[in-house]
């Protein structure tokens, strides 16, 4: 039994890690992009001289906005996900500390 708990345990620590790959390598450096490029986005659009101008900056920054929006979603979902991970991982620790 002990071996299928380490089984189940190993799978489990596995997707620990390609949940936090995905956030390091995937979701914070394009949540920052976005944020970086909404921030010169607005910068430019305090600049604009001219309606039309300022039409065009606040489309981009409203698109920008959207694209921070849905990174930050997506970080928190996977942030649950790695909170599941451990709750999952800590529970079979039990099991396989009460088994010793």
């Amino acid at each position: 039994m002990d071996a299928l708990k380490q089984e189940v345990r190993q799978a489990w620590e596995e997707r620990v890690i390609e949940t936090q790959t995905k956030i390091w390598e995937t979701i914070e450096p394009e949540l920052a992009r976005w944020q970086y490029e909404m921030m010169i986005a607005q910068r430019l659009l305090s600049k604009a001289q001219d309606q039309a101008g300022r039409e065009t900056w606040q489309a981009q920054v409203d698109v920008y906005q959207m694209l921070v929006i849905e990174a930050e979603n997506d970080l928190e979902k996977e942030q649950e996900e790695l909170a599941l991970c451990e709750a999952m991982i800590a529970e079979i620790d039990a099991d396989l500390a009460a088994s010793d």
